[in-house]
């Protein structure tokens, strides 16, 4: 793996720093599930304050959780996507720097990454 990999898709990183959750599919256990993980940066109180007055708050020193989910695939169109879910693992990033590294140990590029309402992930 080149270092270019590890490198955040620049409309990706700003998301990011707006506070945008970004989601990816990957592999799951099982046929019929589906497996997500997804990346929820800090600032959530403010960032909802931001929004009240029409604007968004770009913070280039968040913190983000990290979080694999795996899903029974025909609940994922209903109200119960909470039944039968399993939480794979989980991390905290301190900053972009810590984030890089739990992608990296996880072995999940950046560029892998898409915003939340373009991916089939529950929200």
């Amino acid at each position: 793996m080149d270092h270019r990999e590890w490198d955040w898709p620049a409309p990706k990183l700003a998301a990011l720093r707006l506070g945008r959750r970004l989601a990816m599919l990957v592999p799951a256990s099982q046929p019929y599930r589906w497996s997500f993980v997804h990346i929820v940066p800090s600032g959530r109180s403010a960032d909802e304050a931001a929004i009240r007055e029409g604007a968004a708050r770009l913070d280039s020193g968040r913190s983000f959780l990290i979080t694999h989910w795996e899903y029974e695939a025909d609940r994922l169109e209903g109200y119960d996507q909470d039944l039968g879910v399993v939480r794979i693992r989980h991390a905290e990033a301190a900053d972009e720097s810590e984030l890089l590294a739990v992608l990296r140990e996880w072995r999940l590029p950046p560029a892998g990454f898409d915003y939340s309402w373009d991916t089939v992930e529950p929200v």
